[in-house]
């Protein structure tokens, strides 16, 4: 069983010519204290045929990939005919909107919002269409061609970018917010901040944070990104997996440390040993991660990484390195405190939609122009 509506089932077929008609079949289930287990098509590799039914009666749509392994991932998906807005509490689109005013507050308290650096970076909308959990580019609208060749690859890209579906640490957060139990994030005592306790350490999605992602899925599989950037954490590399999934095969995906949420303190922004990432996601390219264990968040020890060092860190992430990417649309699957800082605190934008807290799975396109201030 694989998330709310969807059963999700692993078939390996043996040797044939010794086993012609033996097949093995195999139930992944999604749990927090097993999150190696989390997706059940996590081990799919490159597709040699992929074939899609729809059981009319039961209104369910089975899609089978078999890979040049001989391994063979089915996907069912019930037809979801609710409002997309289910998938969304009260409780978190309230905490959403209070954390725009709240963390806007903070960073500009801290001056954060007024740093001039040497190469400034401006965010445009694309669109004018959004709705609850996406804001994505409409390429019948022609207000935008992202293949245009008219601007140099490395100054103006087009970026998706999406927040993670909801994880375990968001869903224990969401539940203390319902009992109206204030949560204190810079605190170490459990009891105070659950996001510190050893079991949320880097949290898969829960059964409703799949299935806000797959509610991506067609929105993400009309999109053209010419690479998939992902953070390394397991519910981010889960969202990208569910959301981009028909980009699997097409584009690179690239998972990047500049793009995690916030490092220290929180061990739900602590990430397993790549060790374990890369043999579960051995699809996605890592080369870019120089060390086994967390290193970077291990440094910040007891504390957590200030909203300044993480807008620099931000900043070096965007003109290091997506700047300097040939593609000229890229998704980026990332997290909601480290996006709103991008969006606030390292970018120029206008657009106050554009610069909101993101909802979980929330797809946003925006144009990203990089301009040298030296004008070199």
């Amino acid at each position: 069983y694989c998330g709310r509506g969807a059963r999700c089932i692993s078939i390996s077929f043996l040797n044939q010519a010794m086993f012609p008609l033996v097949v093995r079949f195999g139930i992944a289930a999604a749990a927090a204290v097993a999150p190696r287990q989390a997706l059940a098509f996590s081990h799919l590799r490159s597709k040699v045929r992929s074939t899609t039914t729809k059981a009319a009666a039961a209104g369910e749509i089975c899609e089978t990939s078999i890979t040049n392994q001989g391994m063979a991932e089915v996907l069912c998906t019930v037809s979801n005919e609710k409002d997309r807005s289910s998938l969304w509490s009260e409780v978190a689109i309230n905490a959403a909107k209070q954390f725009t005013i709240t963390q806007r507050n903070k960073l500009k308290e801290l001056g954060a919002l007024d740093i001039e650096r040497p190469i400034q970076i401006v965010g445009e909308p694309v669109t004018d269409n959004c709705g609850l959990g996406d804001c994505v580019i409409d390429y019948d609208e022609g207000s935008i061609d992202s293949k245009s060749e008219s601007s140099s690859p490395c100054n103006t890209k087009i970026i998706h970018f999406q927040r993670h579906g909801q994880g375990y640490h968001n869903l224990i957060c969401d539940m203390w917010r319902e009992l109206e139990r204030p949560i204190d994030f810079d605190s170490s005592d459990p009891n105070l901040n659950p996001v510190v306790r050893p079991e949320f350490l880097d949290p898969p999605l829960t059964n409703l944070g799949m299935q806000q992602c797959r509610s991506q899925r067609d929105l993400c599989a009309a999109l053209s990104p010419e690479l998939v950037i992902v953070s390394p954490m397991l519910r981010c590399i889960q969202t990208a997996r569910l959301s981009f999934r028909d980009h699997v095969t097409s584009v690179p995906w690239v998972s990047h440390e500049g793009c995690r949420e916030e490092l220290g303190l929180l061990v739900g922004n602590k990430r397993r040993s790549l060790g374990e990432i890369r043999e579960d996601y051995p699809e996605i390219d890592f080369s870019d991660i120089e060390h086994d264990e967390d290193v970077l968040w291990e440094e910040y020890g007891d504390r957590r990484e200030t909203l300044l060092e993480k807008s620099e860190r931000i900043y070096e992430f965007l003109t290091d390195y997506v700047r300097h990417r040939p593609e000229k649309e890229i998704a980026i699957v990332c997290h909601s405190a480290y996006l709103f800082t991008l969006l606030n605190a390292v970018m120029d934008i206008d657009d106050e939609m554009l610069r909101s807290w993101f909802l979980t799975s929330e797809v946003r396109s925006l144009q990203m122009t990089f301009i040298d201030r030296n004008g070199e």
